[in-house]
Order: structure tokens, then C-alpha cells, then sequence
């Protein structure tokens, strides 16, 4: 049976295990941390990505943990309500908890699972296959080795060699709480480089995102965060000041991604989602990409067999749709986080003219996309 190595535990490395079982080839995953776990955000799964959960018949097993976005509103921090649209499309948008999702796909797989095992090197033999070495001291050969291991993909240094991320000029918090807020609320909220998102989860529980333009890896001490957050967002409209309040745990990241660049694969080596295409966080995509992606790939595979010819046609197919994305998702953090007012007031001037149905048919093209029509 042909081996695959999958370097990553993540919800993209899961997905493309998942999308392969039953074909021949055996996924063994490995995750550098002691356990395979995802931190405690909250996810965005649109009707993109939830089209391959359906294909993979674990759609109901997703939905019965999440939360529909029912009804979304763009606003300014005093309150005042630019935009309102409900979104409406054959398949649900909805927001769960991460550890949820990762855990739904993990009762899903059949991967052979390694924890503890943090990728050293890896080396092409000459009949093809890839002889991986751990920090652990272990070292196993296997028939193709797919790098799912994020940002700073080791993988990625190797096959493509771009140096490190590119900061975007912002940060962004993540937190979790239960808010009196109505069934199926979502919103984002635009100020003066500052930005709030609310999404709900499920039963009364919410997610919120908040992003401030400071440098790169920028500490919140003395203050802490709560109190920092408290300070830049204390006098915004309800339910921001409440949503800070009343989260225990806080997710710091700074913001970065990487200009989309081509050769995702070298010989039998091949990248798959933020390892391969990483975007900034502004059209909700980063994940969505990850699951396309993880289909493509399987049924380039599938098709194919493991070879070059599978990896090239799965690049040909993805990249396009992938660069969009990261270039779209870049461009709208660039509006949201400006402190040009000029910008501000032109920014929030088109969201409030725009009919919602004009807006929603902007975001079909990311949205209602199914990966499944593709030609493989």
C-alpha cells in the first residue's frame, strides 16, 4: 500500500486524510505538539467548504455543533448601522468552535496518527520516495510527504525557500463567550485601524475577533489584555465592551501572510493549505482554503496516483482561486484598518449605499463556489 505522510494535524492534513480513505493509500499524520488539538477560537465554515464536509457525509455531524450566521451587519463603533444582509445559499454559513470541527474530523479518519513528532528534515531518494527524519529520532520512508504545517511551514522552507511571513501591521484577538444576542447575529464593526467581528456559535455562545494596527508581536503588558482591549474598545457600541468582559481566555496573533507564488511541489513533495497559500483572516477563507484545497488534492491523487503529474494538475487547479483569495482578503484588511479618513468616510459612504443584494452577489464568488464541479 502506497504511504503518505501528512506533516500537520490541523484541519486541512485531517480533511485530505478523510478525502482519501477507501482509495488504496494509508495517511499516516504527524503533529509536532504532544497531542493533536486545536486552540479554542472560533471558525467560520462557509458554504464553500461545508460542500466537501457533505461529500464526506459528515455535513450533520458539523451542523448539529455550530451556528447559522443568520443575519449580518456592518456598523460603525458609535453603532449606527451601515449595511444588513442575510446570507442565503444552498448550504448554510456557520461558526463552531475549532476544537469542535477538529475533533469531528479526527472521530472521522482513519490516519494513523503520530503526536510528539516534529519534522527535522526530509530528503528525495532516487526512486522517488521521501526519507523524513523527526527531532524525536525518528525516521520513516514513505511514498510522498504532504506539508500541512501552517505558516511557517518547515515544508515550505525547503520546496519554496520565501523566507518568513509578511506582517500585515495589525493584531488580532480571539475570544469566546456566552452574550444575550439574538439567534444567528453577526456583525463587524469599523473604527478609526480598529475592527470588531462578532459570530455566533451556538445556544447564547458567541465568537468575537478584534484587530488593532501596532508592531509586529506587540505585548499587552502592564495592562494585560482585558484591559488593553477595554481601553481601545470600552466606549464601542453594544455588545463589544460586554463581549471583552466576559471572555476568560484571549487568542493573540499578528497578523501575517505570504505573497501566492507558484511550485507548491517538488518531486513527491507537495503543500497544502496555509503551507501553500496563508491569507490574512479578513474574508473569513483561511480554513475554507484548506478544505478545497485537501480535495483537490485527493482527487488529483486518486486520479493520478502520486506523482508530479497529480501535484501540477492540483496547483493548476487551486492557485488561482487560492491567490484571489489571499489577494482579496489583504485588500479588505488594507480598508478595514485604515486611520486615513478620507478612506474611512469613503469606506463606510459605499457600505451604507450598496444594496445587500449587490453585496451578497460580490461574495458568491467565494461563497457558493463548490469545489466539487472541478475537473479533475
Amino acid at each position: 500500500m502506497n504511504e503518505i505522510a501528512i506533516i500537520g494535524g490541523g484541519i486541512g492534513g485531517l480533511t485530505l486524510a478523510i478525502c482519501l480513505k477507501k482509495s488504496g493509500y494509508s495517511c499516516h499524520i504527524y503533529e509536532k505538539n504532544d497531542e493533536f488539538r486545536e486552540v479554542g477560537a472560533a471558525i467560520s465554515v462557509f458554504p464553500n467548504a461545508l460542500t466537501v464536509y457533505q461529500e464526506l457525509g459528515i455535513l450533520d455531524d458539523i451542523l448539529r455543533v455550530a451556528g447559522e450566521v443568520k443575519d449580518v451587519f456592518l456598523k460603525t463603533q458609535s453603532g449606527k448601522i451601515l449595511s444588513q444582509s442575510s446570507p442565503r445559499y444552498d448550504l448554510p454559513t456557520v461558526c463552531m468552535h475549532r476544537p469542535d470541527l477538529h475533533a469531528i474530523l479526527l472521530r472521522h479518519t482513519d490516519a494513523q496518527l503520530h503526536s510528539g513528532h516534529a519534522l527535522q528534515t526530509f530528503s528525495t531518494l532516487p526512486n522517488g520516495q521521501v526519507e523524513i527524519q523527526f527531532t524525536n529520532g525518528v525516521r520513516k520512508t514513505v511514498d510522498a510527504l504532504v506539508g500541512a504545517d501552517g505558516l511557517n511551514s518547515v515544508v515550505r522552507d525547503r520546496v519554496i525557500n520565501d523566507g518568513k511571513p509578511v506582517f500585515r501591521g495589525y493584531s488580532i484577538w480571539r475570544g469566546v463567550c456566552r452574550l444575550d444576542l439574538a439567534d444567528g447575529y453577526g456583525s463587524e464593526t469599523y473604527g478609526n485601524g480598529q475592527r470588531v467581528g462578532i459570530v455566533p456559535i451556538k445556544e447564547g455562545v458567541f465568537g468575537w475577533w478584534a484587530t488593532l494596527n501596532e508592531p509586529f508581536m506587540q505585548t499587552d503588558e502592564p495592562e494585560g489584555t482585558k484591559q488593553k482591549l477595554l481601553a481601545h474598545f470600552g466606549d464601542w457600541h453594544y455588545p463589544i465592551p460586554a463581549l471583552i468582559e466576559h471572555t476568560e481566555h484571549f487568542i493573540k496573533n499578528s497578523l501575517s501572510d505570504r505573497v501566492p507564488v507558484r511550485g507548491w511541489s517538488q518531486g513527491n513533495v507537495v503543500l497544502l493549505g496555509d503551507a501553500a497559500h496563508p491569507t490574512t483572516p479578513n474574508l473569513g477563507q483561511g480554513g475554507c482554503m484548506a478544505i478545497e484545497g485537501a480535495y483537490i488534492l485527493a482527487r488529483c491523487i486518486q486520479k493520478y496516483g502520486l506523482n508530479q503529474e497529480a501535484f501540477t494538475r492540483y496547483e493548476m487547479l487551486h492557485f488561482p482561486r487560492a491567490k484571489a483569495v489571499v489577494d482579496a482578503s489583504l485588500a479588505i484588511g488594507r480598508i478595514g484598518q485604515s486611520k486615513n479618513r478620507l478612506v474611512r468616510s469613503a469606506r463606510n459612504t459605499l457600505f451604507s449605499l450598496l444594496p445587500p443584494r449587490l453585496t451578497l452577489r460580490m461574495m458568491d464568488t467565494y461563497f457558493s463556489y463548490d469545489v466539487r464541479k472541478l475537473a479533475i
